[in-house]
């Protein structure tokens, strides 16, 4: 899920060993199923845990484990304009990102959650266009983002697609804010300097946003009253989930399938895993779907599907 890597040389499908196509085939299962299922577990962790702490803890921990693994490898060193680069990028893409995520979980349904996230896309193709970035969009992403954002609307302006919360639409802007950030990560990213190792400043990253989040959530009072004691089984085992298969497991299959596949290939986890949180929202969470909500699930999940692919052909 991540935008936060750079990719490393390529080979094609075909020309990669048997084994090896095996092991990219289970990697996109992962990254599919994995990331899907993130969007139900924030939901039933964010039950009995503060929703910024949920966020904070979790990448925190992911972040020093990584950072752990990359100085157990290569101390390379890290620099201070590399530590500005990880504190940005760390409060855009897990900060406001995911901290707005966990927040949102307790009054939008994870599959709603899973389509307004899949924005992402879209708003990374209109900071293009804002920036006057060497990759603007063309015609066809153009009228993809105009067809997405009328999908977007129809999950925002409708409470009863929002579980019927008052709070609803507020944790939909939310989210779509949370989007809008990790989309402002992935287009400024690459002009900020990281370390060389991707492990070492996902790592990072990780620790300044998760750290910022647990910070503001003792800050802002999130956490006043609320003690350990107090959590369910079930959101100790979604926040167990989150930390070592959603942050861990996701990510180096992620890291993986760059190093083996098109950046376009990987970013198809973009339109699947919004289709995943709405199987398993339905399924497993109880969560209603309306006839209004798969309108606008095919036709978001269709815009980001299209964007993605007119990127590859660019």
């Amino acid at each position: 899920m991540d935008s936060i890597s750079r990719t490393a040389t390529t080979v094609s499908f075909e020309e990669a060993s048997l084994s090896t196509r095996v092991k990219i085939g289970l990697a996109f299962l992962a990254i599919y199923v994995i990331w899907g299922s993130t969007f139900l577990a924030t939901r039933y962790a964010v039950r009995t845990i503060p929703p910024f702490l949920v966020s904070g803890s979790r990448f925190f921990l992911g972040g020093l484990i990584l950072f752990a693994v990359s100085q157990s490898r290569n101390r390379e060193p890290i620099t201070g304009r590399m530590w500005g680069s990880a504190i940005l990028m760390g409060t855009l893409f897990f900060t406001i990102c995911h901290g707005g995520l966990s927040w949102a979980a307790r009054h939008v349904p994870s599959g709603i959650l899973a389509l307004l996230m899949a924005s992402t896309s879209m708003w990374t193709a209109v900071i293009e266009i804002v920036s006057r970035s060497k990759t603007r969009p063309g015609k066809r992403i153009m009228i993809s983002l105009a067809i997405g954002f009328i999908g977007l609307a129809l999950l925002v302006v409708r409470p009863e697609l929002l579980a019927g919360s008052h709070i609803g639409p507020m944790g939909a802007i939310v989210a779509l804010t949370g989007a809008f950030s990790w989309a402002m990560g992935t287009v400024f990213t690459k002009r900020l300097p990281h370390p060389t190792s991707t492990i070492l400043s996902a790592g990072l990253q990780m620790m300044c946003g998760g750290g910022l989040l647990i910070a503001i959530a003792v800050l802002s009072g999130q956490a006043n009253g609320w003690s350990p004691a107090s959590i369910s089984q079930q959101s100790l085992i979604a926040m167990a989930f989150l930390t070592l298969i959603g942050s861990l497991v996701g990510f180096s299959c992620y890291m993986f399938l760059l190093s083996h596949c098109p950046p376009t290939q990987v970013a198809t986890y973009a339109y699947v895993n919004p289709i995943i949180a709405l199987i398993l929202g339905f399924v497993i969470g109880g969560e209603p779907v309306s006839g209004t909500s798969l309108i606008a699930s095919v036709v978001v999940i269709g815009s980001v599907a299209s964007i993605i692919l007119a990127r590859r052909q660019q």
